[in-house]
């Protein structure tokens, strides 16, 4: 049996879409027997799966966030490495995941280059010679890198196993950022939270409902771009309702938005619902506007309860959607754009009953059904290379 270690570095939230792929590894690993150490940060280890792995038997080891005095510790740090100097000794908070002596690790990023920005976990996957494999989750055309980090996550995608990427467009977007090739790059789905795959009755209402299933973050979800859309004449002369379902830091923002564009008593906020299929019993299409993506589970969720959906152009959105088949696509997250795509949605939803069909037919047959046991898989042909 091995001893696994897997790393999350998402801090900006306890938990999120990039943190299903591996949970659901490290699930595998413990239900065949594997040691599994978990590195998280401190705040996410009450959310109920980090619970659920902890009662298979998982190790958490969670890392303090990053406090102001630490950064401070780092800065000063490294004006003195400047000087040649160790001015305050530093612990990093990784030391205890390389204490567990791992067999393999498993390093799951919530966007594509987090490593850039973490010296100390490069620094020891480096040196150490242990087999890694990375998961890249979000990505997004206007992501930048600086030259010096770079040139650091070059060196460590390289050196990596595997590079696992949500979608096909982010791991050729990666190649682009980088300006190199990455020959030890994969393609992997990640996890849907559905156990009932079946159809969700189409509702009844004349009214139309959009749905739009995300966080509400704008800078990488786009809710403010559908709400400009949906403040055109147009839009404000026709039958619908939008539902926002999902928690985030730009909720005042958009209901001020909503505000301001005279839609207040047109938008919902629904908050975070567990329960997905309970969101299409009521709304007929998914509507998302976002500026970055991985491979959206929210997207993938709506086609197997039978809905069609309108998306953006980015992260994995335009591998799932067929154009007039099972969606629309704008080809970028702009509000003429989205606009362009929402108004052939809106002229065509006579069809959209049979588009959701079709959606639910497509995304039944493109599903990894095992999605841990897929990356399970991955990470132990390492340990017999």
């Amino acid at each position: 049996m091995a001893r696994i270690a897997i790393i999350s570095t998402m801090g900006g939230f306890p938990w999120g879409g990039s943190e299903f792929l591996w949970a659901a590894t490290a699930e595998q690993a413990l239900i065949e027997g594997h040691e599994v150490f978990i590195s998280i940060y401190d705040w996410s280890i009450s959310h109920p799966i980090v619970k659920k792995l902890q009662d298979l038997g998982a190790y958490i080891l969670p890392r303090p966030r990053t406090m102001k005095s630490s950064l401070l510790a780092r800065t000063l740090n490294r004006l003195a490495q400047s000087l040649k100097k160790q001015l305050i000794p530093q612990k990093s908070s990784y030391q205890n995941i390389f204490d567990q002596n791992p067999d393999v690790i498993c390093i799951s990023q919530g966007g594509s280059y987090d490593l850039a920005h973490i010296p100390d976990l490069c620094e020891f996957i480096e040196s150490k010679n242990v087999p890694f494999h990375i998961i890249c989750q979000f990505n997004s055309e206007n992501d930048s890198i600086d030259t010096s980090p770079k040139e650091r996550i070059r060196k460590v995608f390289n050196k990596s196993q595997s590079v696992a990427f949500v979608s096909e467009h982010n791991r050729k977007l990666a190649e682009h950022h980088l300006a190199c090739t990455l020959p030890n790059s994969i393609v992997v789905k990640n996890p849907v939270n559905l156990i009932d795959h079946s159809l969700v009755p189409f509702p009844k209402s004349s009214t139309v409902s959009f749905a739009c299933v995300a966080r509400l973050e704008v800078h990488c979800k786009g809710q403010d771009v559908f709400f400009q859309v949906l403040s055109d004449p147009k839009w404000q002369e026709r039958d619908w309702q939008c539902c926002l379902y999902g928690s985030g830091p730009d909720e005042e923002y958009l209901r001020s938005l909503a505000k301001y564009y005279r839609l207040s008593d047109r938008i919902q906020f629904m908050g975070h619902v567990h329960d997905v299929r309970s969101i299409w019993a009521n709304n007929h299409i998914l509507v998302l506007p976002s500026k970055g993506e991985g491979t959206p589970l929210s997207l993938i969720e709506a086609m197997l309860c039978g809905r069609p959906a309108v998306v953006t152009d980015v992260g994995g959105n335009a591998e799932w959607i067929q154009e007039g088949i099972t969606g629309f696509v704008a080809d970028a997250p702009t509000a003429k754009l989205l606009n362009n795509a929402l108004e052939q949605a809106w002229l065509s939803q006579y069809n959209w009953q049979a588009m959701g069909f079709d959606s639910h037919n497509y995304a039944i047959n493109k599903i990894d059904k095992f999605p841990g046991q897929t990356m399970l898989n991955l990470i132990l042909k390492s340990l017999k290379q």
